[in-house]
């Protein structure tokens, strides 16, 4: 099997684990989606939980790609924030709420999900100290309360009752930019505001 037919195979697993839910889906569905016997599914993965791990290696491992390529391009830390963000809406996964209560089942998908946690909330700790020392987050703040914040924020947007009646793009606009003006300097809550308005723009 090619690896670009393994990656589709995985990356169609996912997709309706996070449509329908983990425990909904069967081998036979995935086979039957990807158009393959399951025994070639069998033939290349152990079973269900092992395609939901390498669903979720495949999904950070391009995020984290794309982090890298912004550090790289020498952007401020607000904008890397900002551009970060962008990228995940790009390809923004409405996970049903069964996804997360299924994934109680699989311990070492549900490790997996908070080591990667863990270090993106590593990341967003640097960049609020150097969003500091570029002026354009205040220093007053406590940069590690700040960081666990940021990482409570990922788990807010986790798909809820309570957000039912809005569209989901809108629940995350709104709780990225309310969680940013309360920690950013006039500067930086000067660049917030245009993108605030680029966001309304291309959302009419």
């Amino acid at each position: 099997m090619s690896e670009a037919t393994k990656k589709q195979i995985i990356k169609t697993a996912y997709d309706l684990f996070s449509q329908y839910g983990i425990k909904s889906v069967s081998m036979d569905d995935i086979a039957r989606n990807t158009g393959l016997s399951k025994r070639t599914l069998y033939g290349e993965f152990n079973d269900k939980e092992d395609l939901l791990q390498q669903g979720l290696i495949m999904l950070y491992g391009q995020l984290r790609a794309k982090m890298n390529q912004f550090e790289s391009e020498n952007h401020s830390a607000l904008d890397t924030f900002l551009l970060i963000y962008d990228e995940m809406m790009k390809n923004a996964r409405w996970y049903t709420p069964k996804f997360y209560d299924d994934l109680q089942r699989y311990p070492n998908a549900q490790s997996m999900i908070e080591a990667e946690q863990k270090e993106f909330a590593e990341k967003y700790r640097r960049y609020i100290a150097r969003g500091v020392e570029e002026g354009e987050l205040r220093s007053e703040v406590n940069i590690e309360i700040i960081a666990l914040l940021a990482k409570e924020q990922m788990r807010m947007m986790q798909p809820s009752q309570k957000y039912r009646d809005f569209p989901m793009r809108e629940v995350y606009n709104t709780i990225l930019l309310t969680f940013l003006r309360g920690i950013c300097t006039e500067q930086g809550c000067e660049k917030l505001e245009r993108y605030a308005a680029k966001q309304i723009y291309f959302n009419q």
